[in-house]
């Protein structure tokens, strides 16, 4: 379970205040100040504890804290107050996926049921969720299959995903190959993925796929200029919404930089990331490996 759900990014598009929401609740958030919103927040559910765009919005908080017990508390509540809301199903499904990968192996299991049981009923209710799906072939490629994976299923997924998004159907085909030891034909959907994204307008463009394009670009060794591109673009519109934290964003720069033989550059990129965590294991890593360049 330690890599599973790895693409989970279930922070959902904008978010709708309600008429009545907070304008110093909303400043904090947009000024960045999350420990004063999650206060404000909090303050605010205490006199109305089943008020819907709180509940949501501090969910959305502890998840960007990686306050995971929290998050799942927050978004189990309003799947109980709306059991038919797509998006709060699967953030609760993907809170318990990124629970499970917070924990032990074997602790993990006991999440892969219920992970399972919200992220398949997002799509019964939004079958163009393109989160849940791809979630969803993650997690039927990777689990063993006394535990529920299912290859067949998750072919299926992806097959689907083209009539709603051509490059995530495109990477969760490469996926299921390079998991599958394909990794000549994982690249050329890989690669295939990269051209038709970079002819998207802006609008179409997701802050998630540009991590996850720099991510690939990085450890597939395919189109490292613009991989570089999109995670400084990431970097650059980095909010609360976004699940991936900057020093991973900073950590794929350097090692792009670093196969690139850009040592120099490789330094830079891999000194930010520890200036953000400087306990972050995978950074120490590879400024080890730069060093050894």
């Amino acid at each position: 379970m330690r890599n599973l759900l790895l693409i989970l990014t279930f922070i959902v598009g904008q978010i709708s205040y309600s008429q009545d929401f907070s304008k110093e609740i909303i400043a904090e958030i947009h000024n960045g100040e999350v420990g004063n919103a999650e206060v404000l927040l909090k303050k605010k559910l205490e006199s109305s504890p089943k008020d819907i765009s709180s509940l949501n919005i501090l969910g959305d908080l502890y998840s960007f804290q990686k306050k995971w017990d929290e998050a799942i508390s927050c978004y189990k509540k309003l799947t109980e107050l709306k059991p038919d809301n797509a998006d709060f199903n699967f953030k609760y499904g993907g809170a318990l996926g990124m629970k499970a990968l917070s924990v032990s192996k074997v602790q993990a299991v006991v999440y892969v049921s219920d992970i399972k049981i919200y992220l398949e009923k997002t799509l019964s209710l939004n079958p163009k969720h393109i989160e849940a799906r791809r979630a969803l072939v993650e997690l039927y490629v990777k689990l063993p299959g006394f535990l529920g994976g299912d290859h067949d299923r998750a072919v299926v997924l992806s097959e689907e995903l083209v009539n709603v998004s051509k490059v995530d159907s495109y990477l969760a085909k490469a996926f299921i190959l390079k998991e599958g030891g394909d990794i000549v034909e994982a690249k050329d959907l890989y690669n295939k993925a990269f051209v038709l994204y970079n002819q998207l307008s802006e609008s179409k463009k997701r802050n998630s796929l540009n991590y996850e394009l720099g991510k690939i670009a990085g450890e597939m060794d395919l189109q490292s200029k613009y991989g570089l591109k999109l995670l400084d673009t990431y970097i650059q519109n980095y909010s609360y919404k976004d699940i991936y934290s900057l020093e991973w964003a900073y950590l794929r720069k350097a090692q792009i930089q670093a196969d690139e033989k850009n040592k120099s550059e490789a330094y830079v990129a891999i000194n930010r990331a520890l200036s953000i965590n400087n306990q972050f294991k995978e950074g120490l890593q590879e400024k080890r490996r730069i060093q050894n360049l």
